[in-house]
């Protein structure tokens, strides 16, 4: 992982991987060399916080979220912050000697959804069409710390075998030339849309989407049946005929496609913004490989809605886990302390039945609820964490504050873990 001046008291030899700067781009150190490589190449990349790391590399990936944050003021306005967005990505991945060619997947956090076609012109030009990454645009209720107006949250990866994927009759994600990126065995949508309908319309929004991203993977030589983790970004989740339709459009695709245990690990939130007429915007993963299914006796199980996760290859990709125990009931409610510790009560469990510890995990992803302290938030989860981990690296992540979620839920954590050799 890398470092940051937040984390500099953490300097010290880990067992977690670290990664050396760019002369020690591929290589995973442990327990030995040192990190001032990289503080002095970059020595003002940060977290938005000091409890993610500012990156994480491990079996070909490479995770990192950057923001407009830098050794003088935030530029004012979202389309100049976006242009520092991008040079602070550029500079996180040449620190590890890798550079905007390795992006796969690209992410793009917005408080005014109104300079989304701004910023994707901006996000368009970096790439090369060739290299270009898939991209999901997303509006947020707000990003801290303050006064930030974008966020981007990447995936890049070296691994050489690599190709772009483009489906006719689907409309092109927001900022991209494509609509997937596989590297390896695994595939990384982009935005797959669809508009607004009738909520009891025969074949809701959540179904087209469905109806796409199967478009979108047999352009790629794969199919719906080859996804196993989806993101899923709906307007107005608030209204519970929204939810219900959601839901039964799922059904109406998946049923037949998956085991009832096997279905999907998955991520449902509410966007205040996706874009004109938009009303769900999904993105997902995929892969060549086998698939499994772990799951915790601990943490509740949905069948024919979600898996606790999924595993392909050595990728553990674990869903958005909120404080709902086994019973399918909301704990803690109104307490925002008590759900983040029973969020990562639940990712541990389920990361120890699939064979893994804590220290696995490099990437989390962490859903608020728009309004909520964040303070107390934030104490917890590096609370948390830090009583689990045998290491003082906190993984890669970051933060959205959305509108809307399960009811009585105010916090939501997913995470992406590497049970392989390290």
């Amino acid at each position: 992982m890398w470092q940051s001046d937040f984390t500099r008291d953490f300097a010290r030899p880990s067992r977690r991987a670290v990664l050396a700067g760019a002369a020690g781009a591929s290589a995973l150190l442990y327990a030995k060399g040192s990190i001032d490589g990289a503080q002095a190449q970059t020595p003002w990349l940060q977290s938005e916080h000091p409890a993610f790391s500012v990156g994480a590399t491990v079996g070909g990936l490479t995770f990192v979220a950057q923001d407009a944050a830098g050794p003088s003021q935030l530029p004012t306005g979202t389309v100049a912050q976006a242009e520092r967005t991008l040079e602070n990505l550029r500079r996180a991945l040449t620190s590890v000697g890798q550079s905007f060619d390795n992006l796969v997947f690209l992410q793009v956090l917005l408080t005014d959804y109104s300079q989304a076609p701004a910023v994707a012109k901006l996000v368009q030009a970096a790439f090369r069409p060739e290299r270009a990454p898939a991209t999901c645009f997303l509006g947020m209720s707000t990003l801290n710390p303050g006064r930030r107006l974008v966020r981007m949250d990447a995936i890049a990866s070296t691994i050489a075998d690599r190709a772009q994927i483009v489906a006719n009759d689907v409309p092109l994600p927001l900022g991209s030339s494509v609509h997937a990126v596989r590297v390896g065995d695994l595939v990384f949508t982009g935005a797959v849309d669809a508009a607004d309908a009738p909520l009891d319309a025969a074949v809701p929004p959540s179904a087209v989407i469905l109806d796409r991203m199967d478009a979108v993977l047999r352009a790629g030589g794969l199919s719906m049946k080859d996804s196993f983790r989806h993101w899923s970004f709906i307007r107005n989740l608030k209204v519970p005929r929204v939810n219900q339709a959601y839901g039964r459009g799922r059904n109406m695709r998946l049923d037949s496609v998956f085991a009832p245990s096997d279905f999907p690990a998955n991520s449902r939130m509410g966007s205040p913004a996706l874009g004109d007429g938009v009303a769900h915007r999904s993105y997902a993963v995929a892969t060549r490989g086998k698939r499994q299914y772990p799951e915790s006796p601990f943490a509740r199980k949905m069948p024919k809605v979600f898996a606790q996760a999924a595993r392909a290859g050595d990728w553990l990709f674990i869903a958005g886990q909120d404080a709902v125990d086994v019973a399918n009931r909301t704990l803690f409610v109104g307490d925002l302390r008590g759900q983040t510790e029973q969020c990562i009560r639940q990712l541990q469990w389920i990361v120890e039945a699939a064979g893994g510890t804590m220290d696995h995990i490099v990437k989390t992803t962490v859903y608020l609820i728009d309004g909520v302290d964040r303070t107390v938030f934030l104490d917890a989860y590096t609370e948390q964490f830090r009583r689990r981990l045998k290491s003082p690296w906190m993984p890669a992540g970051l933060t959205m504050d959305l509108d809307a979620m399960r009811t009585d839920c105010l916090v939501e954590i997913d995470a992406v873990a590497w049970l392989g050799p390290r």
